[in-house]
């Protein structure tokens, strides 16, 4: 049998408390150290990513490739709008809705001598002002049609198709509802003098609200109100069905939406008045113009005032608030433009017959180029990069790219 081995346990020798303390103080500077690098080695690479942030941001695409490019068959004299992420085009004999890619999905026809369009989601109405037929459609195609006895001046649609029709003749007005099947639902009348002359009218998306502008002039003094019907069961108690009533002095009032079911924008001619309420629309903002506004536009998240530029002889600078009427940008720009509006991706496009420019909503210029043909419309794609031009005899799918 193996005798076992006897181990024995041989001590360290001790340490002093001043050598255990340098140890230490060696270990905190080493980790400090590596605290540092990494520190730095983040910092770097978030000034690297703010750079590249930066880079980007600020810069101008002047050039662009041609990704995919399509025969259209021009039509004189037409109109295009984008439309449920389709095109809606409308001439003077009808309507055509179809892909981008030119695939129609309907064709409607119809004569007028200038046709005018109501959106609301999935839903449009064509007319003409002064005319007296209504054509309700959607994205599958003709829904129903109406026919007045009294000259059209303004229609209002809502998301389910139902319209509000301003009609005029002689020294009264009157404001009719429809469903989309050209049922009646309701009807009043406007005397001017009484009510004033209606320039306006905007239907609520769930189609239970309406509001009216109207402009009174006695004795060389002006004011507008606006009113505000409910078609719900708050207004069955009221008095022609009228749940609000605002007047301005001294203030034309030529143009209001909702802007959102339950928030109406007023846009007059020294401010724009925001209202909102579900049942009973009151005042949430009032915004001073800064001039003489030159154009108006909108989508479901902003509006926008533009203005001539008092800072140059030529240019112009435009004001965005969001649907709260806080002012979110102030972009200055040069283009002498014919349209302007937000795109789908969020974008501001500004254009004229050949001409783009594109700004973003933190202030910067993403596109400027000048084509050698019309552009009917431009229509956003995927990101801020991607794009639809409708061109005159074509549309051209574009990806914006670098000069060189």
């Amino acid at each position: 049998m193996a005798k076992s081995k006897n181990r024995t346990l041989r001590a360290l020798p001790a340490q002093s408390a001043e050598e255990l303390s340098e140890l230490k103080q060696k270990i905190r500077i080493h980790r400090l150290k590596i605290l540092i690098l990494i520190l730095m080695l983040v910092g770097v690479l978030l000034g690297l990513l703010f750079a590249a942030f930066l880079y980007f941001e600020n810069k101008v695409y002047t050039e662009y490739e041609v990704i995919e490019q399509i025969e259209r068959r021009e039509t004189e004299a037409a109109e295009y709008e984008e439309f449920q992420g389709n095109v809606l085009q409308y001439t003077q004999d009808g309507a055509v809705y179809s892909s981008i890619a030119g695939e129609v999905y309907w064709n409607q026809t119809y004569e007028m001598e200038m046709p005018r369009i109501s959106r609301c989601e999935d839903y449009v109405a064509i007319y003409e002002q002064g005319g007296s037929q209504i054509y309700i459609l959607n994205t599958a195609g003709l829904q129903g049609t109406i026919k007045t006895t009294i000259p059209v001046q303004r229609v209002s649609i809502a998301r389910e198709g139902t319209i509000a029709v301003l009609m005029e003749d002689s020294q009264t007005s009157y404001i009719h509802m429809y469903n989309k099947d050209g049922k009646k639902l309701a009807g009043g009348e406007l005397h001017i003098e009484n009510s004033g002359y209606p320039l306006d009218l905007a239907l609520s998306r769930d189609a239970l609200k309406l509001a009216v502008s109207l402009l009174d002039i006695h004795d060389a003094n002006v004011k507008s109100t606006v009113v505000f019907y409910n078609y719900g069961t708050v207004g069955q108690n009221k008095i022609d069905k009228i749940v609000g009533s605002y007047t301005y002095d001294n203030m034309i009032i030529p143009s209001i939406r909702f802007v959102t079911n339950d928030r109406l924008a007023a846009f007059g001619d020294t401010k724009v008045i925001l209202y909102e309420g579900t049942q009973k629309p009151a005042v949430i903002k009032e915004i001073k113009c800064s001039g003489n506004v030159r154009s108006i536009y909108y989508d479901d998240a902003y509006f926008g005032l533009v203005y001539d530029n008092k800072k140059s002889a030529k240019g112009y600078v435009t004001n965005i608030y969001n649907l709260k009427g806080k002012l979110v940008l102030t972009q200055e720009f040069d283009l002498d433009y014919t349209q302007i509006g937000f795109l789908q991706n969020g974008l501001l496009c500004i254009r004229n017959e050949k001409s783009v420019q594109l700004y973003t909503m933190r202030g910067s210029k993403r596109f400027s180029y000048t084509f050698d043909r019309s552009i009917y419309d431009v229509i956003s794609g995927s990101g801020e990069l991607d794009y639809w031009l409708i061109l005159s005899g074509e549309t051209d799918r574009i990806r914006l790219k670098d000069k060189f």
